[in-house]
């Protein structure tokens, strides 16, 4: 971790100070300070991963994904094979 790195990390846990888990999760959404994007492919991948070691097909899988986070299939798709290309 860079030293810019530790400064910034230093900055949020002035503001998560005193919460607990769930409340400084919350904290950090309100701020602003949470990639919402990154987090969405995240329980994307994660659910299809889910799914898949249920023994779901990754095709269904997705399909099953997009239904639960409400959105398209291609955006899953998307999601899913982005995530694994970086």
């Amino acid at each position: 971790m860079t030293q810019h790195e530790k400064r910034l990390a230093g900055v949020l846990l002035r503001e998560l100070r005193g919460l607990k888990g769930g409340q400084a999760v919350e904290r950090l959404f309100e701020l602003g300070l949470v990639n919402l994007r990154t987090c969405e492919q995240r329980a994307v991948r994660g659910e299809i991963e889910r799914l898949a070691g249920q023994g779901i097909p990754r095709c269904e899988a997705m399909h099953i994904t997009a239904d639960k986070f409400c959105c398209s299939y291609e955006k899953v798709r998307s999601y899913y094979y982005n995530t694994y290309k970086s």
